[in-house]
């Protein structure tokens, strides 16, 4: 579905922009014609974005000049930036943390439209994971700041949480997937259980087979980030995104089965040896550690389906098997 044009005709500058979720928000918003303004890391791998009409500057949460140079004249700021899978020694201090303080402070100062930022749902475990704990404290400077703003607290994405589980399919035609990411902790599990499904037939999933989530497709998400900038019930608000259907995990393997024509195996990971791993990894690698903790955060619910507000009515959501018929029929 189109979105209107906006009366502010300045750019929208994307924070994240080279990532997975950023990109498509990227390409949605060329797609609309809505002039874009990619912030991109000096290091970052870009040439994905090298679309017409798209304006990429250099710069970097840790460089507050830089910031602060970017989001002049900017209409609007969709922030997808996060510490999740580092590179060239970023961390929760330096992104989620002093990096975010920064975008907030550069939005008020230069005048930008409304900041939007993309978050994760509210659990019980927030304060014992890095991102859930540093997402509560974005939301919680964003409220305080004076400055437009709206938060998507959006549910697992589909893209990354079934690939995760031992599959390289969602991955399929997206350069800057998650999987992808050159961080050697992240390709040395992957090296692991990448194609466990395909090959195998066996999905390895944290928690117990019939833990649900409403799983979203990173499309959608973008979709409602774009909405969010300027549609009127998203001002100044947190809200909840998540997919059409709430599903197992056992129901995930089960459309993993339909769509490759092969049986899939659900084997579980209890919830206390995430926490047990995450403990131990904490000392020597803070990213490593929130890996397991968020493994552990998903071995409960962490969203409802159909958990959405205005902004996203008239979305017509992804549904799982959709997304992996789709991924299924592009080249391997």
């Amino acid at each position: 579905m189109a979105h209107p044009p906006p009366a502010d005709k300045r750019p929208v500058l994307v924070v994240g922009a080279s990532g997975q979720l950023g990109s498509r928000v990227v390409q949605q918003l060329v797609a609309l014609r809505r002039p874009v303004r990619a912030l991109v890391r000096p290091t970052s791998q870009a040439d994905h974005l090298r679309l017409t009409g798209v304006e990429r500057v250099k710069g970097d949460l840790t460089d507050a000049a830089s910031i602060h140079a970017a989001c002049q004249g900017a209409g609007a700021v969709i922030a997808t930036a996060n510490a999740v899978a580092p590179l060239h020694g970023s961390s929760f201090a330096t992104v989620e943390d002093r990096g975010y303080a920064t975008l907030i402070e550069a939005c008020k100062s230069q005048r930008c439209g409304r900041l939007v930022v993309v978050s994760v749902p509210v659990t019980p475990r927030d304060d014992a994971v890095p991102l859930f704990r540093y997402k509560r404290l974005i939301e919680q400077r964003l409220q305080a700041s004076g400055h437009e703003h709206a938060v998507l607290r959006a549910a697992p994405f589909m893209d990354d949480w079934f690939a995760l589980i031992g599959s390289r399919l969602p991955a399929r035609g997206d350069p800057a997937a998650l999987i992808h990411r050159p961080w050697g902790f992240l390709q040395t599990f992957m090296g692991a259980v990448g194609n466990l499904i395909e090959q195998r037939g066996l999905a390895l999933v944290p928690g117990p087979a019939h833990t649900r989530q409403a799983f979203i497709a990173i499309d959608d998400v973008a979709h409602a980030l774009i909405r969010a900038t300027d549609h009127p019930a998203a001002r100044n608000a947190v809200l909840d995104l998540a997919g059409p259907e709430s599903l197992s995990w056992a129901e995930v393997a089960a459309l993993y089965a339909r769509v490759l024509g092969r049986p899939v195996q659900v084997i579980s990971t209890p919830a206390w040896v995430f926490r047990m791993q995450q403990l131990l990894m904490r000392p020597f690698s803070e990213a490593a550690s929130n890996i397991m903790g968020l493994n552990w955060v998903a071995t409960q619910t962490m969203q409802q389906p159909n958990a959405v507000h205005a902004l996203a009515q008239g979305l017509q959501l992804v549904r799982a098997e959709d997304f992996l018929r789709a991924k299924a029929a592009l080249p391997a």
